[in-house]
């Protein structure tokens, strides 16, 4: 009986280190800052120039 209480005791251990850890490692993720500001070039499709193209002719 103490065999399979030490067995319990272990992983309960194991198991609640896991979620300590994982919700660690989540929080530092969520928490970093990334201020890079992205600009995005807008182009135009091809298909509407030709369009455009054919009009004008």
């Amino acid at each position: 009986m103490k065999n399979l209480r030490k067995i319990v005791a272990l992983f309960a251990f194991i198991f609640l280190a896991g979620i300590f850890i994982t919700v660690l490692s989540i929080n530092t993720s969520l928490n970093t800052d990334d201020n890079s500001n992205q600009t995005v070039e807008i182009q135009k499709d091809t298909l509407y120039f030709l369009k455009a193209e054919k009009k004008t002719v």
